[in-house]
């Protein structure tokens, strides 16, 4: 049976596992002990099996065997305490620390040990077995076995001395959304390929901000260690968590864990340097505009107003840029063993409270620039804002359209029945308008190249680009406050050319607004504002 088969299977039966071990003990810590080794040992053994006729009478099954197996355990506990006493009445060091005051708290703390710990203490301990035929079982040398010993009294010394964990209040975090930079692997796996797991993410979430033990881990998410071993192990092979000193763990994505403060901070200095751009940049773009040429520009009625929304945020995407951005990432993505090579990203806003920012956040919500080709090779470049009437999603594009548009502008296709629907899209996403029965197109397009739109505006001053290079560092500086050192020269990189950013466009685009050097847009141009297509044929 495959893992998530199996997967589910325990999942829809989790009420039925849960009911049979509270009808074998009162105690609730037991009760979830015995329920976490029933479904355990349910998935484990699906994995092994193709099907089963009766899920009921297999899940009994088991749980009898692993019911049974663990009242053995009670009573090997009970006795390696009676006798641990006797023979160390004196000695405090190996009392276990007054582990036999408490069997469930000590059957809890060493299921949080890595395996060959738990291996290791059961062994030593439960089954009386000595030193030499511990490592001749696991294949290991003596002194191997004995480090590992000591490790694992410590870390029982230590989670018993820790203050109680309520498993009941204990919260799981979960990722708003997971993302990367880069590639997918060779048969499309990604990052939610990995992180679809509440268990992942909580994983990745406890090795985050220092670097921890499998014990560690386990304590803090208040799991067993063997529920965590298999996932974690799985997020090491695939690049997402490191391996490193001390057999500890530290994941290298970045989890993106804003609050209202850092939001505050990074507003208040977008805002000031969109202000800059405003009063540097944007008048020099204004005039060169003024008198563009028609043969070479075409804007809908010749409309500067509607030219200049889509050329300022143009322009201040591609002259406001230092350095090629990619190659400040490019070093830090990771080659993964599904083969791809990425940043991977997550972010989580529980803590966030956005009713009580001083800002409308939605002012500044965007769908990242669009930069493609569509079918006839033509380039086009799409920035959703804000401002405009399109679905802020990907399920709205389509690069088709602007095919289609191509078409419809050298005459490929005509209004008949055979292309009804091409230009039904063109309608009604007001690439197309009519007006008195008769169409005229409803975009910015450029002729012939792109190079000639880029070559026409201004370039960076000297002052600009000091001043680009003192907003990259004070946006880095409140930046890194949200993370671990290790992720710091990442989150430098991630901040270059903030200038250029969706954060000051769309601020120079409000700020422009408010003093009225943009005018409002019509409906129909909202449907195709800051959309910029490149033809060798312009309408007439």
């Amino acid at each position: 049976m495959d893992r998530k088969t199996a997967e589910e299977v325990v999942i829809n039966n989790i009420g039925t596992i849960y009911g049979f071990a509270r009808s074998k003990e009162w105690d609730v810590d037991k009760i979830e002990e015995i329920a976490a080794r029933i479904a355990f040992e349910v998935y484990v053994s699906l994995l092994r099996v193709e099907s089963i006729q009766s899920i009921r009478s297999y899940i009994y099954k088991i749980s009898c065997n692993v019911y049974s197996k663990f009242v053995d355990e009670e009573k090997k506990h009970e006795l390696l305490l009676q006798n641990h006493q006797k023979q160390h009445k004196e000695d405090k060091n190996y009392d276990f620390y007054g582990l036999e005051k408490d069997y469930s708290r000590l059957r809890k703390e060493i299921s949080y040990l890595g395996k060959i710990h738990r291996e290791i203490i059961t062994m030593y301990y439960f089954s009386k077995m000595g030193i030499l035929d511990i490592a001749q079982k696991l294949n290991l040398s003596v002194g191997y076995i004995k480090k590992h010993l000591f490790d694992a009294r410590e870390q029982l010394r230590e989670g018993m001395t820790m203050q109680d964990i309520d498993i009941n209040q204990a919260v799981a975090i979960k990722f708003k959304g997971v993302g990367q930079y880069g590639t997918d692997g060779v048969n499309g796996e990604n990052i939610d390929t990995y992180f679809n797991k509440l268990i992942a993410q909580n994983i990745a979430y406890a090795a985050y901000y220092e670097a921890k033990t499998i014990t560690e881990i386990a304590r803090e998410l208040c799991i067993p260690a063997i529920y965590i071993e298999n996932e974690l192990q799985t997020l090491v092979e695939f690049g997402y968590i490191d391996r490193v000193s001390g057999n500890k763990y530290l994941t290298n994505m970045m989890i993106i864990e804003n609050s209202n403060r850092i939001l505050e901070e990074k507003h208040e200095i977008y805002t000031k340097y969109a202000k800059i751009v405003c009063e540097k940049y944007v008048p020099k773009l204004f005039k060169v505009m003024e008198k563009f040429d028609p043969k070479t520009i075409y804007t809908p009625k010749n409309d500067l107003n509607f030219l200049m929304w889509s050329i300022v945020s143009y322009a201040t995407k591609f002259k406001l840029t230092l350095h090629d951005k990619s190659s400040f990432l490019n070093k830090h993505k990771i080659t993964r063993k599904d083969g791809s090579e990425n940043i991977a990203f997550a972010w989580i806003d529980e803590s966030l409270k956005w009713q009580e920012l001083s800002y409308v956040k939605r002012l500044y919500d965007v769908l990242e620039d669009i930069n493609s080709y569509n079918q006839n090779e033509k380039r086009h470049w799409q920035f959703n804002t804000y401002y405009d009437d399109r679905k802020t999603d990907w399920h709205d594009y389509s690069g088709l359209d602007y095919g289609f548009l191509y078409d419809h502008l050298t005459g490929k296709i005509v209004k008949t029945i055979e292309h009804a629907d091409k230009y039904k899209r063109l309608y009604d996403k007001c690439f197309l308008v009519r007006v008195k029965d008769t169409d005229y197109i409803n975009m910015i397009l450029v002729k012939p190249s792109e190079k000639v739109l880029l070559d026409m505006l201004p370039e960076m001053t000297v002052r600009l680009k000091s001043i680009s290079k003192k907003l990259d560092e004070e946006i880095f500086n409140v930046d890194k406050t949200q993370f671990p050192s290790h992720i710091h020269d990442l989150c430098r990189s991630w901040n270059t050319d903030v200038l250029a950013s969706t954060e000051i466009r769309t601020r120079v685009l409000e700020q422009l607004l408010k003093k009225g050097m943009l005018e409002e847009l019509t409906e129909a141009q909202k449907m195709t504002v800051n959309i910029v297509m490149f033809s060798d044929i312009l309408p007439e």
